[in-house]
């Protein structure tokens, strides 16, 4: 088995010899087509920067003898110069077996933070037949487009940290405005000052006495019996 970085010089070179060649006697009788996220017909296939840009790549072997895929990996270069490489992108494993006649449908993610503009893209697969041969075979070669992500107002955590400034400057306005406000002086309310003759009728009123409550035998005099001498 290959090396990684082995693997993914052997393929690219491959498939620079593929683009020039025609055709080879050895090579599988096998299609390949790369479905990018939202693509639209006749523009150019856009990947979000940062994102998971989630590709869709569809084998179809029209040989007589089952396949593996191996692996499948890619390269970001210089739109204007393949040669000139930016980065290398992650090499997927997969090992599935390509039946003969049939189709296999393969996810293959491109995760990559890039300024907006238009690049390079190579993506190559590696096939083995039933000898183990190693195939290195052309998935996708030609230019994408770099964009920033979309910027959403909906972020739950953008909305608590909103609620939450707005809660700390209310409370720094409560504070100020409290502490701003003038005092408000209780008034105390001052009885008017007795008159001599209001308060001589109020002592008069005071050494009266409710008598309903006392006995009638109490209320009489006694009556002073005078000794004989």
């Amino acid at each position: 088995m290959f090396g990684l970085k082995s693997t993914l010089k052997a393929l690219v070179c491959g498939a620079l010899f593929l683009a020039s060649v025609s055709a080879q006697d050895s090579a599988p009788n096998v299609a390949i087509s790369a479905e990018f996220p939202n693509a639209i017909a006749g523009l150019t296939p856009n990947i979000v920067s940062g994102d998971a840009n989630n590709l869709k790549v569809t084998f179809k072997n029209t040989g007589k003898t089952d396949l593996k895929v191996n692996l499948i990996v890619g390269t970001v270069a210089e739109s204007d110069d393949y040669n000139n490489i930016i980065r290398n992108l992650t090499a997927y494993r997969y090992g599935t077996t390509l039946k003969a006649d049939g189709t296999l449908i393969l996810p293959y993610a491109i995760k990559m933070e890039h300024a907006s503009r238009e690049v390079g893209l190579t993506l190559m697969a590696d096939l083995i037949d039933s000898n183990k041969n190693h195939f290195p075979v052309l998935v996708y070669n030609g230019t994408i487009s770099f964009s920033e992500p979309v910027q959403s107002w909906i972020d739950l955590q953008l909305i608590f940290l909103y609620v939450l400034i707005a809660g700390i400057f209310a409370a720094i306005g409560m504070f100020i405005k409290d502490a701003m406000a003038p005092e408000t002086k209780k008034t105390v309310k001052k009885t008017p000052a007795m008159t001599p003759e209001e308060r001589e009728a109020a002592l008069e009123k005071m050494k009266v006495l409710d008598e309903d409550w006392i006995p009638e035998h109490h209320k009489k005099s006694p009556r002073v019996v005078k000794r004989r001498s």
